[in-house]
């Protein structure tokens, strides 16, 4: 499951949405982006619930714009994975909070 989509994605790569050029790839980049997550997620025990919280999706986005990038620009494209981990890593830490505290 993808938790964004490629018009999420060219706000931080600063396309203009009505430019469809590049759709198709950005589209595969969403896709890897989102199971980039899951990957990350997993091995916390942790998986996205059917309604994608917005610091998956910001996350989502951030990982499909760094693979974007990552070829044409490996220097400006660092930017785009940190921050896809900072929101990742709220993410973990607000789920393993709950998941502590109710203990």
């Amino acid at each position: 499951m993808d938790y964004c989509d490629a018009a999420d994605v060219k706000g931080p790569l600063q396309i203009d949405l009505a430019e469809t050029k590049f759709d198709s790839q950005l589209a595969e980049c969403v896709t890897s982006g989102s199971a980039l997550v899951d990957g990350l997620l997993k091995p916390k025990k942790l998986t996205v619930p059917v309604v994608v919280p917005q610091l998956v999706k910001d996350a989502s986005k951030f990982f499909a714009a760094w693979m974007f990038r990552r070829f044409s620009d490996p220097t400006g494209a660092e930017a785009f994975w940190v921050e896809a981990n900072r929101f990742l890593d709220a993410y973990i830490e607000a789920e393993s909070e709950v998941y502590l505290g109710s203990v």
